[in-house]
């Protein structure tokens, strides 16, 4: 059902990172013109850690020259990175390269290149980027407040070069999560030097890429939408609100893997990953969506085309297209759809067809009548049926036949592009099923399955249902550890603590039903710092399975003392695989792995003896790394975490003493 009653101008654009470009990496853009083009893409990113470095070649003058001409080849404006880390040759840059690269282009070359950003993913810079070594922090101890006093003169150079240009930044890579410590860049850099950007811009990489399967790529539109809002609270709390805000990179994952899942890079699946991006961030009026990137070589497949000679068109591609050729400039409501579909809605320029691009998800065809309100006469209900797993594009004229195109694993086995899908119930056009790894070099992009053995699949806890919701009760203390519950059904105790704090402490409750925690900060307290807090875990090889739950509940009484308190909970898709072989999923460490969290400060606040009960459902959950959300169904753990009220006239010290009884399931 659609409804053309409410309308909306469409002002996000599609854009494209300039990658791979490098000659020691073997140049995958060169080519590429003529298919790029055909995407009409409005912005080519020029960018990423190679430009932040300028590694392995240089991005030089002749390089610059390359990289402007393709944008300008096909109509789309260049947004050149200038670098942080080193400059072309090889030293550390200055606020005079800076301004020399603005000034190259745009006086020397007349180009007249509009937009420009500084450095790329500072928020990595503590923990990697060291030219010549990425797994090497690029500066150690790095900050948001020394982010922002290294680039203010950056900018003011480049805007002395050309008043004209306009800045995208900062570029983050993940670390833009509201109310979440250390892991919040985003809220001090903006606070700090927000009036450096005209557009403020992050990087999204939803998941590591042994997580990227077809089921969790279908449930991100609703995490990207949720991850966007968040955003730009942050953006009205530190007065950007009226800044676009943009997403400069963007893929499924971030990684490589030589097993192939079905929502890896390079199938079907990411295709519908990234229809479903472009249309939320239609529907979130971004800027522009930019996918990384233009061409690269398996097992990465980012690339919406291979590498040379054939710079064969994955499914990814055909995203992009769908959108450029079958969508129009006016959006309007996609009102219901069938489980397991989900749709985008448009009016084209002319105002005289309705144009929707629809995905199925599911393993099976999905036959859909496509009725349009809200017209001065509304055309005849339209009936397609989507193959399992495709994605497609709806032409419905005011007046006159309906069209219709599909992408499936048959155009991806076929090295094949959009096809017509023909209207009505029997129609099967397109139809087809993915062949089970079968198919290892032909067709496009890559076969869910190929390169998989057991011991390559994304590691899958073992999941019981307990006979109890009940966590905190049989409370129990020995020496400093505490436990709850007993036999196969028991938990365990953990605390941990930022740099420079200590771990909160905890003894049981009078009455086993919960646990005393005392803990706070000592100033000064750094944003590395910024967390600490105490924990139960499932003391077992299995995870719980929860799903039957709405979310977890405690009672809370006690004393904060000017600290936040937050809920946080884990499982399996964000639990390290290097501290938990058994349960863990994420190929990393604590540090790269943890589970999403919920601020629980406003509601602790308001417990009184009378009502005392605090419920926190799994859907209010985020933040988590490489998976944003709570999954219900792999519980390992839940921890009370503190963090300290940074920016305050103390340094944020703080001090909480505060007990949880009666935590459940709920």
């Amino acid at each position: 059902m659609v409804s053309a009653t409410t309308r909306t101008p469409i002002t996000t654009t599609r854009s494209v990172n300039y990658w791979q470009w490098p000659a020691s990496y073997v140049n995958g853009v060169a080519g590429t013109e003529a298919m790029i083009a055909a995407l009409h893409p409005a912005v080519i990113r020029v960018g990423g850690y190679n430009n932040d470095t300028n590694m392995p070649n240089p991005f030089d003058d002749a390089a610059f020259d390359a990289a402007v001409a393709y944008a300008r080849a096909m109509g789309a404006e260049p947004l050149i990175q200038v670098p942080l880390l080193a400059d072309k040759d090889g030293q550390p840059p200055t606020a005079a390269t800076a301004a020399a690269m603005v000034a190259y282009a745009n006086a020397t070359k007349g180009y007249g290149v509009k937009f420009f950003s500084v450095g790329n993913e500072p928020d990595l810079y503590p923990d990697s980027g060291l030219p010549g070594s990425a797994g090497q922090p690029a500066i150690p101890g790095f900050t948001p407040s020394a982010y922002c006093a290294l680039i203010r003169p950056f900018v003011e150079a480049m805007k002395a070069a050309d008043p004209s240009i306009q800045i995208v930044g900062p570029d983050l890579s993940y670390k833009y999560q509201a109310g979440n410590g250390s892991y919040d860049w985003l809220t001090p850099i903006l606070t700090t030097c927000g009036d450096l950007f005209d557009v403020v811009s992050i990087h999204r990489y939803p998941f590591e890429a042994k997580q990227a399967t077809l089921a969790a790529a279908s449930a991100d539109a609703t995490k990207l939408a949720s991850v966007l809002s968040s955003v730009r609270t942050i953006l009205a709390g530190t007065g950007n609100a009226a800044k676009p805000l943009a997403v400069t990179e963007a893929n499924v994952a971030y990684d490589a893997t030589a097993c192939v899942l079905d929502g890896s890079p390079g199938t079907v699946g990411s295709a519908l990953w990234m229809a479903s991006s472009l249309g939320t961030a239609i529907e979130q009026g971004l800027w522009t969506f930019a996918v990384w990137g233009i061409a690269d070589a398996n097992p990465y497949a980012f690339g919406l085309v291979d590498m040379p000679p054939a710079h064969t068109p994955r499914p990814a591609y055909y995203a992009y297209a769908l959108f450029a050729d079958h969508f129009g400039t006016t959006r309007i409501e996609v009102t219901s759809a069938p489980a397991g579909v989900a749709a985008y809605a448009s009016r084209n320029d002319a105002d005289d067809a309705t144009e929707i691009i629809a995905l199925n998800w599911t393993s099976s065809p999905a036959g859909l009548d496509v009725e349009i309100s809200g017209l001065p006469h509304a055309p005849p209900t339209a009936t397609f049926v989507l193959p399992p797993v495709s994605l497609g594009a709806f032409e419905i004229p005011d007046q006159g036949a309906a069209k219709a195109w599909v992408y499936g694993e048959v155009q991806r086995q076929t090295a094949t592009g959009l096809v017509t899908l023909a209207a009505g119930a029997a129609s099967t056009a397109g139809a087809g099923s993915a062949d089970g790894g079968t198919d290892t070099a032909a067709g496009a992009g890559r076969v869910p399955g190929m390169g998989c053995a057991a011991s390559d699949a994304a590691v899958m806890c073992n999941k019981i249902v307990l006979p109890s919701p009940a966590i905190t009760t049989m409370g129990a203390m020995s020496g400093g550890a505490l436990t709850f519950g007993a036999g196969s059904d028991a938990w365990g105790s953990f605390s941990f603590a930022g740099a420079g704090q200590t771990p909160p402490t905890a003894t049981v409750t009078a009455g086993g039903d919960g646990l005393q925690i005392m803990g706070g900060f000592v100033a000064p307290v750094s944003a590395a710092g910024d967390f600490e807090g105490f924990g139960l875990y499932f003391s077992s090889a299995s995870c719980i399975d929860a799903s039957a739950f709405t979310g977890i509940a405690f009672d809370f009484s006690g004393d904060l003392g000017g600290c936040n308190l937050l809920l946080g909970v884990s499982f399996s898709a964000d639990d390290s695989s290097t501290s938990d072989p058994t349960r863990g999923a994420c190929m990393g460490t604590n540090a790269q792995c943890y589970g999403p969290s919920a601020d629980v400060t406003a509601s602790a606040l308001a417990a009184t003896p009378a009502s005392p009960t605090i419920r926190v459902p799994f859907t209010s959950f985020s933040g988590g790394m490489p998976q944003s959300a709570a999954d219900p169904s792999s519980v390992l753990s839940v921890q009370w975490a503190l963090s300290a009220p940074l920016g305050s006239s103390d340094g944020g010290a703080c001090s909480a003493s505060f007990t949880v009884k009666n935590a459940a399931f709920y």
